[in-house]
């Protein structure tokens, strides 16, 4: 019987965190060990952890992000599987089961991406990924391709990254790939992950058959105290800085200029549309880049060897990830 061990990040989740645990504890065919990652909340998450019983608990500062309690947890993880989510989630009693029968180190697939609903199960949210020719992607760090989220791929089908909300990859895997980015807050750090391991020659999956119910940006609207802000306000320099970090740390010469359009082309864009609050935002986004860009260059004189046989644009055009959807199932 396979073993997991589940890493939560827990950020003021605790109307969430019950469910979740039910739905864990319910699942068939895998022993868990669960390892939450609770980053200061106040809203009570703490006196509910105590009372949980075989649950590891530890804490993280909440401006560090979503993939640095992630990172503190798989620390302590015992299991070769690590099944990394949000607390704001809930899933089918064979949903690990079901993503850890599709890792295959043989094959090089390493890791396993399930479909998302939203929290009550109205909605499909996430299927499988495919990159798409785009005029200009102003959320890609190939800003002429963009991602398709909602491709209703079959089951096994090949897909250049899971998303870190959930997401399960064997513990050799993660270790060769250096684990997550822990400078990237939220968003883009699964292709900032999984593009180091195209470029190891690991492969992802995806698995409609492996249900999650996600309560999708449920953190937005919560204040990191220490620093006074929103998690909206944070993520959105985050965001847009994480798309030119990811450029630096992979990309050729040659493609670094396209990479580079981006910014200005978002700061025309909020002109156009009187966004003036997210054109401040956009010059935070400068400041943010700056500062990350000495630890992105270190990455990319490390990593020389791979960004010079597979330069990271072209992770946006492998014909596999382009490839159209081959009659999947229906969601539903």
């Amino acid at each position: 019987m396979p073993r997991v061990s589940i890493i939560i990040s827990n950020f003021n989740g605790a109307r969430f965190l019950p469910r979740l645990f039910q739905s864990l504890r319910e699942q068939r065919g895998v022993e868990t060990e669960l390892i939450v990652v609770d980053r200061q909340s106040t809203d009570g998450s703490a006196e509910l952890l105590a009372a949980e019983p075989g649950i590891v608990v530890l804490t993280e500062p909440p401006e560090t992000g979503l993939v640095a309690g992630y990172h503190a947890g798989s620390a302590r993880a015992t299991a070769d599987l690590l099944f990394f989510c949000n607390e704001d989630m809930w899933f089918d009693p064979d949903c690990l089961q079901r993503l850890a029968e599709r890792i295959d180190l043989p094959n090089r697939v390493g890791a396993t991406d399930p479909w998302q609903w939203t929290y009550d199960g109205s909605e499909w949210i996430h299927g499988g990924t495919r990159f798409l020719p785009a005029r200009w992607a102003l959320n890609s760090p190939e800003p002429r391709r963009a991602a398709d989220f909602r491709v209703p791929l079959p089951a096994g089908e090949v897909i250049p990254f899971p998303c870190a909300g959930a997401v399960m990859i064997h513990r050799d895997v993660y270790r060769e790939l250096g684990g997550w980015d822990t400078s990237f807050f939220l968003d883009h750090e699964d292709t900032d992950l999984f593009l180091r391991a195209w470029q190891r020659g690991w492969r992802s999956v995806v698995v409609p058959e492996a249900k999650v119910y996600h309560a999708v940006n449920a953190s937005n609207v919560q204040t990191l105290t220490s620093i006074q802000v929103t998690v909206s306000q944070r993520r959105y320099v985050s965001q847009r800085a994480n798309l030119g970090v990811i450029a630096v740390k992979y990309f050729s010469w040659q493609a670094l200029p396209w990479a580079a359009l981006n910014w200005p082309a978002v700061v025309l864009n909020n002109l156009s549309k009187g966004r003036w609050s997210f054109v401040s935002r956009d010059f935070q986004v400068l400041r943010e880049l700056v500062r990350r860009l000495p630890a992105a260059w270190r990455f990319r004189q490390a990593n020389t060897g791979y960004n010079y046989y597979y330069p990271g644009e072209q992770f946006f055009r492998v014909p596999e990830f382009s490839a159209p959807c081959r009659s999947g199932p229906e969601p539903r």
